[in-house]
């Protein structure tokens, strides 16, 4: 196995962070959630409930993208070849949500989606150069 790359490390621990700033945020979600949806239900306000629910959901799911994460943090810091494909696979989605997402509103959401593309197609971009691939047998 080769040594890591120094960006790699990099990457590794940027998905670290935000892993731990996702899963704060996730549970924050997921607590007004909980209590939007419980406080819906007892006094029958259905629009609370709904967004409650909601938010619910987005917080399990926050989570739980939060601990792949921190799978691929790890997986990268140990140079596993599953990690590398997790972490393209997770850029290129991000990418093309973002991609669909700026063609939602006005310029200034065009422009700030654009802007928004830079981080994920800068990962793809180093994920896929020669060194990189090569380091995690690719």
């Amino acid at each position: 196995m080769q040594q890591r790359p120094t960006g790699i490390t990099l990457l590794a621990v940027i998905y670290l962070v935000l892993a731990v700033v996702s899963v704060i945020w996730s549970l924050l979600i997921f607590g007004v959630g909980g209590l939007s949806w419980l406080t819906g239900a007892l006094f029958s306000a259905e629009d609370l409930r709904a967004f409650g629910g909601g938010n619910t959901w987005s917080g399990i799911i926050g989570v739980i993208s939060a601990m792949v994460q921190l799978i691929v943090a790890f997986g990268l810091l140990g140079m596993r070849r599953w990690a590398w494909l997790l972490a393209v696979l997770g850029a290129l989605l991000t990418f093309v949500q973002g991609l669909i997402g700026m063609f939602g509103g006005g310029l200034f959401v065009f422009c700030c989606g654009a802007f928004g593309l830079l981080i994920p197609g800068g990962i793809l971009f180093y994920l896929m150069r020669p060194h990189v691939r090569a380091a995690f047998g690719r």
